[in-house]
């Protein structure tokens, strides 16, 4: 069949991201003999001509539309996607008549609502790449789709969803298809490739949707592979730098560590960076990543209290996150550390622990973040609804932040006084447009760029 898969993500601050999942679903497409094409929406100058055109071009006989992020999680001032991502889907209505099928992370949080109001045919959870092909056979061959794995579908008035089969072996995943993506333009813009070593997540923060979109078994690429992947990108797509998209780069640590040593034997020239976890940082870990070529790591840190770290779920103590901010500053290698304040049980007291306890840290950058986006099935909107809050059933689209009661009043004014004489610290609510003030912190700390993806999006961790 004839596919046309489109990128919906527009947004490009603080710097553009090629849209990784939707080129692994090319991939897997291609493998099973289907015609396939990517309009990658980023860099659009108009969203009508673009879609006409690559409409007129291929004549698909399916659309697959990717939907990243539904809002940018910035309070107070989250900016929503869905009225871009609507109007996408109403250009391809007019210029193809066409079954239109929605996925990626930000669809599988929401499901059926995304599936309702932007009025598509169907709807993949999960990871897509064995689900969008059973789909593709199913239809091809007249097959009932509804036993799809994974597939949102409407039935009668009903909209209806399938539980979700994930991809146990990855290997067998082929590399994405970058060849479908503009990467000179990614890197000429200030982005960077991006690779994924492992899916799934099995740690418990108490507000992440992780699990959700990749389950909670963590599945691991074999690592010459990954190592084969690097060197790919580089001597084939000529990119310079990657960020490595696992919402946890260091675990397992044995993991970590082989996927070094096979990129330390190839002497590449790439840099990379990635998200990692305080509690498995080790003095032979971080060595070896720094002789691979990374460049620099987010810490999934959110706060510095023992109170709130327990009350956000984390798998570690303010001790750990310590060391391992030492044994990073001792090694050399550049630290963002990225937090979320107005947790559940957030007093006055442990915000002002955590800034103190971070700003002795010194890291290169710090991304504070006041409130945090609610999505249904967390722990947080279980928490959300029994503090009377709001009731589970009524997050939407529309974001809803959880802020402490103890702090709700001042949490903003308070991150703010203590980061303004801090050139490192930034507060993406308040100032994720000073784009200035923002490129100069990529230009100053151009390995960390990639942190920018917890201003914007969805958090993986």
């Amino acid at each position: 069949m004839r596919v046309l898969l489109i990128s919906a993500n527009r947004e490009m601050l603080p710097d553009p991201v090629a849209p990784i999942g939707i080129a692994y679903v090319a991939a897997a497409l291609n493998d099973k003999g289907h015609t396939v094409s990517i309009l990658d929406l980023c860099f659009s100058e108009s969203l009508e001509n673009e879609i006409k055109s690559e409409i007129d071009k291929l004549h698909p006989e399916i659309i697959g539309v990717s939907i990243r992020n539904i809002d940018n999680v910035s309070y107070p001032n989250s900016i929503s996607y869905i009225s871009t991502i609507k109007e996408v889907i109403d250009l391809c209505r007019r210029f193809a008549k066409t079954k239109i099928v929605l996925g990626g992370s930000g669809f599988t949080i929401m499901p059926e609502l995304l599936l309702d109001i932007l009025n598509a045919d169907f709807g993949i959870i999960g990871e897509g790449e064995e689900a969008f092909s059973e789909l593709l056979n199913n239809i091809e061959k007249g097959l009932n789709v509804e036993s799809v794995s994974g597939l949102v579908f409407r039935k009668g008035n009903t909209i209806c969803r399938n539980s979700v089969r994930f991809i146990k072996n990855l290997d067998v995943l082929s590399v994405p298809a970058r060849g479908l993506l503009n990467n000179e333009r990614y890197l000429k813009d200030g982005g960077s490739g991006n690779i994924q070593t492992k899916r799934g997540c099995y740690f418990k923060c108490i507000y992440c949707t992780y699990p959700l979109v990749e389950g909670s078994d963590v599945r691991l690429r074999t690592p010459m592979l990954v190592a084969d992947e690097f060197e790919l990108m580089e001597k084939e797509y000529n990119l310079s730098h990657l960020f490595v998209v696992d919402n946890v780069f260091n675990y397992p640590i044995s993991h970590a560590e082989e996927i070094c040593r096979e990129l330390i034997k190839r002497r590449l020239k790439i840099k990379w960076s990635c998200y990692a976890n305080p509690g498995f940082i080790t003095e032979r870990l971080v060595d070896l990543m720094l002789k691979a070529g990374c460049t620099g790591i987010e810490l999934g840190t959110d706060t510095a209290s023992d109170k709130m770290l327990q009350n956000m779920g984390k798998n570690f103590n303010l001790k750990v996150l310590k060391d391992a901010s030492k044994i990073c500053n001792n090694a050399g290698l550049s630290v963002c550390q990225s937090l979320l304040l107005g947790g559940p049980g957030e007093t006055k007291d442990t915000v002002k622990e955590t800034l103190e306890n971070i700003e002795s840290l010194n890291p290169k950058a710090v991304v504070a973040m006041t409130g945090i986006r609610m999505y249904p099935n967390t722990t947080l909107a279980k928490i959300a609804e029994e503090d009377g809050m709001i009731f589970e059933k009524d997050l939407s689209l529309t974001p809803y932040f959880y802020i402490s009661k103890n702090v709700r009043d001042n949490l903003v004014e308070t991150v703010e006084d203590f980061s303004s004489r801090l050139s490192h610290w930034i507060l993406p609510g308040r100032n994720i447009r000073m784009t200035e003030k923002i490129q100069k912190m990529l230009r100053k700390y151009g390995a960390l760029g990639p942190l920018w993806e917890y201003v914007r999006g969805v958090r993986k961790r």
